[in-house]
């Protein structure tokens, strides 16, 4: 997939003019991923992501040094994500793959770490994707969770009223998610700050 420079720089500067439009809202995203990397921190070994999307939190994750695989069933997204990663100069290390969450082309048991952030409420079966987190992660590994929380919607919202769109998602509980992940054998740790919410899950025998 050919990425040319032109639209590399222009996808670059339409990026920043979001996070412009974000942060004058309410929402920082630098912030925000500051938080979940210090929650998930540390993170070792095979990294996979859940939900590409355009690539911040893959990005940030680069910039750690992690090589990670990203998954996601948007080729449009992923292209943005494309574009963002090669912006950085950091292509050879992210691994992307179309495919849907729900039904992951890895063995059990081939991560340390399976993350994700802003993007569970795009899942329209979230108990299926996080099944198959579980699966594809090491029994030493760690599961990352990340979303918006009440406040971080309500900024989205009205981003995107204000935009003549709607803020399309499917509804879920964030007790319900902790409550799946300890009925299927993890130790959960949780937190909550300005728009954002993370849990960090372990199998309990680790």
């Amino acid at each position: 997939m050919r990425l040319t420079k032109q639209e590399t720089l222009k996808n670059h500067a339409r990026l920043l003019e979001r996070e412009a439009l974000y942060k004058h809202h309410g929402y920082d995203t630098a912030k925000a991923i500051a938080f979940v990397l210090f929650k998930a921190t540390p993170l070792q070994g095979k990294v996979i992501e859940i939900g590409t999307g355009k690539g911040r939190f893959l990005v940030a994750l680069l910039k750690k040094g992690h090589r990670v695989t990203t998954v996601d069933l948007d080729p449009v997204e992923q292209r943005f994500a494309r574009l963002n990663v090669a912006f950085e100069g950091m292509s050879r290390k992210a691994r992307f793959v179309h495919a849907d969450a729900a039904d992951i082309p890895f063995p059990s048991r081939s991560f340390d770490a399976v993350v994700s952030m802003n993007a569970l409420h795009h899942l329209r079966d979230w108990r299926a994707v996080l099944t198959e987190a579980l699966r594809v992660l090491n029994p030493a590994g760690k599961l990352v969770l990340a979303d918006f929380n009440a406040n971080g919607f309500r900024v989205f919202d009205r981003i995107h009223h204000a935009e003549g769109r709607t803020h399309q998602r499917f509804p879920y509980r964030a007790p319900d998610v902790v409550r799946f992940l300890q009925k299927r054998g993890c130790r959960v740790r949780t937190a909550d700050c300005g728009c954002q919410w993370v849990a960090v899950a372990r199998p309990i025998d680790t």
